[in-house]
């Protein structure tokens, strides 16, 4: 069975949750043993196929004699619950649907770098641009990761990330929150009361809920009052660029 998937950490989340496409879609896939088995081998065969046929694409590349000449990036969709909290899908900003795989491969230098720092989907268009000497919008909110090739950090300066679910429908509660890399904030975008915190190291599984735990208040404040005054920043710019596009 996977991992926080006792009856309790489904009771925990709010009732909108518990009712949701991510509980529906577990009873798609999860709800019993056979299920789940079944499952999660199926998308084990799944990732092993999409292995196999990059193995092809490369193999292609080497064939024609283009492949010094292509990078590859390589990166997921959304994460998927596997059973967790009893719940299946994506869309909610538990690390399970918020973190994805990113790989970029560059022929160019023979190094492997595993990089701990934020990279986000927004990051992606910066860097293709980068590579093929593209110029860059300033209104674009990522960076290129380009950098990280050759031994660079361009993201050392990134200290948190906004992160959200904006789609008004009755199936999937929207979401929004602030990600650092040590605290995750965010709140129901629907019932803003019921806000979550998590500490991501001491507590990766984002199993204690912080937010209405006591000594934990100042924390709760600065991570909502940040998340809202970035927010707001956000708004203000795209705003900016509808006026003047």
């Amino acid at each position: 069975s996977p991992p926080i998937s006792d009856e309790k950490y489904f009771n925990d989340l709010p009732v909108y949750v518990r009712t949701g496409e991510n509980r529906t879609r577990w009873n798609w896939r999860f709800d019993t043993p056979e299920k789940y088995q079944k499952s999660i081998k199926g998308y084990y065969r799944m990732i092993s196929g999409i292995d196999l046929e990059i193995g092809k694409i490369r193999k292609t590349l080497q064939a024609k004699g283009i492949a010094n000449n292509t990078i590859i990036i390589l990166m997921g969709d959304n994460g998927y619950f596997e059973g967790e909290r009893q719940l299946a899908g994506k869309w909610l900003m538990y690390e399970n649907s918020l973190r994805v795989p990113l790989i970029i491969y560059d022929p160019r230098y023979n190094r492997h770098y595993e990089i701990e720092e934020m990279a986000l989907n927004i990051d992606i268009a910066p860097t293709i641009a980068e590579i093929t000497a593209v110029s860059v919008s300033n209104f674009w909110q990522g960076k290129s990761l380009a950098g990280f090739c050759s031994g660079k950090n361009p993201l050392k300066d990134r200290k948190d990330f906004i992160c959200e679910h904006l789609w008004e429908t009755k199936i999937i509660a929207p979401s929004e929150g602030l990600r650092t890399k040590k605290w995750k904030y965010f709140r129901y975008r629907n019932d803003k009361e019921h806000e979550e915190l998590y500490d991501l190291v001491k507590d990766p599984q984002e199993i204690n809920n912080l937010a209405k735990k006591a000594g934990y208040e100042k924390i709760l404040t600065k991570m909502r009052n940040e998340f809202e005054q970035k927010s707001s920043q956000l708004k203000q710019q795209q705003n900016f660029m509808l006026t003047n596009s």
